[in-house]
């Protein structure tokens, strides 16, 4: 199972809003075949396995096979493969976790053990939902997963009181953030972060592809000759403005997505359901404080990736400066999940408490 989890992981940021899968068959305790989902709309793990196993020669009736996810029993735009499986005369399935896609949801496994195909399920369940909590969160809340990555300095501020905050980590948290971007379908910032920090937002430290550009501007107010509007991924780029014509001061040649305000601020719930009706399953979002302090407020945040530099700035721009509680109970509560250290700098990763 472990060995499916690792093959699944190289489908990431290629087949949302899939989910990511891996499979092997084994006979006699030898790995004789593997696969994984690589692309979205492209065949599955089962069949990959499956194929890899008969390129090399081998039978895979009597077979067990292995995969991280329940096997799916309805018709998309691949065949179903627990039909397959029952085809190829597998003898057992162990499985990680069953799908909570409403189309699958134990179908799968109801279907293989219909036809006497033994079924085990649960194996690394943990880590199976974890490998796949951005397909979990979009197909049971219908709305993509989001996670806060911030980067601050030990005193907690993200940037200068003029707004400039590059660069407060070093490069080899830069690095990682890279390879985060390569994995989440959106990059999210604010107006100001775009305005003051002029990001490009790509891919370029680790191989993988750019995600798409999102920057939220209520008024439509941006300069037009930001990297987001003129670099080789522009088309890449969309900004998210108000629903109502007294919030648009001009129509960008971009792409744009319209929303509903709420005292003259967009409705994050409303953009996420947006990026949800697009098959867009993960969301990363990178600044700035306003728009951090609102994923706080309205609890629409799953995680955060929190990078502190060893510098103190004093005064400037904190995290969360639009964010306040009166009292400590109704601070949002983080659990912590690890600690892991760049060179100088330090990322704690944190999930939103349930209860939160």
């Amino acid at each position: 199972m472990q060995t499916c989890i690792q093959l699944a992981s190289k489908g990431k940021g290629f087949v949302s809003p899939n989910p990511l899968v891996g499979s092997v068959i084994v006979r006699d305790d030898k790995i004789i075949g593997k696969g994984y989902h690589k692309n979205f709309g492209k065949a599955h793990a089962e069949v990959n396995a499956i194929l890899d196993a008969k390129k090399n020669g081998h039978n895979v009736e009597g077979a067990v096979l292995y995969v991280n996810l329940e096997p799916c029993s309805h018709l998309g735009k691949t065949g179903s493969c627990a039909e397959l499986l029952i085809t190829e005369k597998i003898k057992k399935v162990v499985i990680g976790m069953k799908d909570p896609y409403e189309k699958v949801n134990g179908k799968g496994m109801k279907k293989l053990r219909d036809a006497g195909i033994e079924v085990v399920v649960g194996v690394l369940e943990d880590e199976c939902k974890e490998l796949n909590k951005f397909f979990i969160r979009f197909v049971t809340k219908k709305l993509p997963y989001v996670s806060l990555k911030i980067a601050q300095s030990i005193d907690g501020k993200i940037a200068l009181n003029n707004f400039k905050s590059q660069w407060i980590t070093g490069e080899a948290s830069r690095k990682f953030v890279h390879q985060l971007r390569s994995e989440y379908d959106v990059v999210l910032i604010g107006k100001n972060t775009a305005k003051y920090d002029n990001p490009s937002l790509t891919v370029r430290d680790v191989r993988g592809r750019t995600p798409y550009r999102i920057v939220i501007d209520n008024n439509s107010s941006l300069p037009e000759n930001l990297k987001l509007f003129t670099d080789e991924d522009k088309e890449r780029t969309y900004v998210v403005t108000g629903i109502s014509k007294k919030s648009v001061t001009k129509i960008y040649n971009y792409n744009m997505i319209r929303v509903r305000e709420k005292d003259q601020k967009l409705i994050l719930k409303d953009i996420l359901k947006k990026l949800y009706s697009m098959d867009i399953s993960s969301v990363l979002v990178e600044g700035g404080a306003n728009l951090y302090s609102q994923f706080a407020k309205s609890d629409l945040y799953d995680d955060i990736y929190l990078f502190i530099a060893p510098k103190i700035v004093g005064r400037g721009i904190s995290s969360f400066s639009d964010f306040e509680v009166t009292k400590l109970s109704q601070a949002k509560n983080l659990e912590f999940v690890y600690t892991k250290k760049f060179d100088r700098d330090i990322l704690i990763y944190s999930k939103k408490c349930s209860q939160a």
